[in-house]
């Protein structure tokens, strides 16, 4: 199966690989930067699905793939605080699927940076004192102490899109 990724980002490329192979695919991939159309730091689920719907799209359009497949991921406040989640989004040649991942809630020190309009990325590095974050484990591998990872997240967000893949006789 050849499954087109809507980003660069290391982290994204691997997660969407072991959530196909989870799904019992073989997936040949290729990756491609693509824009979202959203901002660099989505604060809404809204807008982070439309993010990566943008991203699945444009990516499939790149050739004949089987799956075009968008990642992006987003911040929202809630009575609660701020939390983080991801969003995936694929695309094959008749349907689409979305699945969405966990919440991690924030530390209000960095929450408070991204109402102000920073990307949690660079906060991320500055806060840890190392570069790339981001394509590594994540703010969630930070937050967790490596428990689960940014990849992990992603690939779990892939999955639960693959469900009505898996099974469309229940989704029809």
């Amino acid at each position: 199966m050849k499954i087109s990724v809507g980003s660069t980002n290391p982290v994204k490329l691997a997660a969407s690989v072991e959530a196909f192979e989870l799904a019992g695919e073989e997936v040949e991939t290729t990756r491609f930067d693509v824009e979202s159309g959203v901002s660099d730091q989505p604060t809404s689920n809204r807008e982070a699905i439309e993010g990566a719907r943008k991203r699945a799209k444009k990516a499939k359009g790149k050739g004949k793939f089987d799956f075009g497949v968008g990642l992006e991921g987003s911040v929202s406040d809630t009575g609660f605080g701020m939390f983080l989640t991801g969003w995936a989004y694929l695309i094959d040649r008749t349907d689409s699927y979305l699945g969405g991942g966990g919440r991690l809630q924030l530390p209000e020190t960095i929450a408070s940076r991204i109402r102000n309009g920073e990307e949690l990325g660079p906060v991320m590095d500055e806060v840890t004192g190392r570069s790339g974050v981001k394509e590594n484990e994540g703010a969630i591998g930070i937050f967790t102490n490596g428990i689960i990872t940014r990849k992990e997240a992603y690939r779990n967000a892939l999955v639960f899109a693959l469900a009505k893949y898996l099974n469309p006789e229940l989704y029809s």
